[in-house]
């Protein structure tokens, strides 16, 4: 059985390919990339297939060398609340490359052209709202590994009671809370630089490594 440094998620192998996960699914069927299944039926593509195809076709961009920054997509129309969420994550350390989208039609277009590590989503917006945009999300399975934080002005009972919002988001009430939202991007690089996916994290500032 290959070595675990020499085999790759699905996830992870379209991470590094700039692909949806589901092109790379279909890459692994049509035999264009060589993979294996686990005993649990998931599929394990091997590095030096990835390594192979980014060599052999120039549209697909290199793997990333070195620590890259956070992505984020916010989904916001009011400017106040753009700024506001700016400047939290200007306190926290973390280096962050921020997508601003005024709804969720501008939100999904920058989805299909760049794969953030972080959705986070305003639900009451015009002409297309939160909503539309977590359900949209939801509907797509190459979206499936980008998280997303709901921020709104409603109670938690009244977005509990509310069947449009899926249980997998993680809501926040408004006004954001800059130790919720920073514990939040500490976690979520942990996660990615454990997945092999390496993002500039505070520990990375201190250390002096730049993305």
């Amino acid at each position: 059985m290959p070595q675990s440094t020499d085999v790759l998620t699905t996830q992870q192998a379209a991470r590094i390919l700039g692909l949806s996960t589901t092109s790379v699914q279909k890459m692994v069927i049509s035999g264009e990339l060589e993979a294996w299944i686990t005993p649990g039926g998931h599929r394990r593509i091997f590095r030096s297939a990835i390594d192979k195809l980014v060599q052999s076709r120039g549209n697909i961009a290199p793997p990333e060398a070195g620590p890259r920054p956070l992505r984020i997509l916010l989904a916001e129309d009011d400017q106040v609340q753009v700024a506001y969420f700016q400047a939290l994550l200007a306190r926290g350390g973390h280096e962050v490359a921020l997508t601003v989208a005024n709804d969720a039609s501008q939100a999904l277009i920058q989805l299909e052209r760049q794969r953030p590590d972080l959705v986070v989503t305003d639900l009451m917006m015009t002409p297309f709202d939160g909503y539309h945009l977590v359900q949209a999300m939801a509907k797509e399975p190459a979206y499936q590994p980008i998280e997303v934080i709901v921020l709104t002005a409603l109670t938690r009972t009244e977005v509990q009671d509310d069947p449009r919002l899926p249980n997998w988001v993680t809501v926040y009430q408004k006004p954001l809370q800059a130790e919720r939202l920073l514990g939040y991007l500490d976690a979520l690089a942990t996660r990615l630089n454990r997945s092999g996916h390496t993002v500039v994290s505070p520990a990375h500032l201190k250390r002096g490594t730049s993305a």
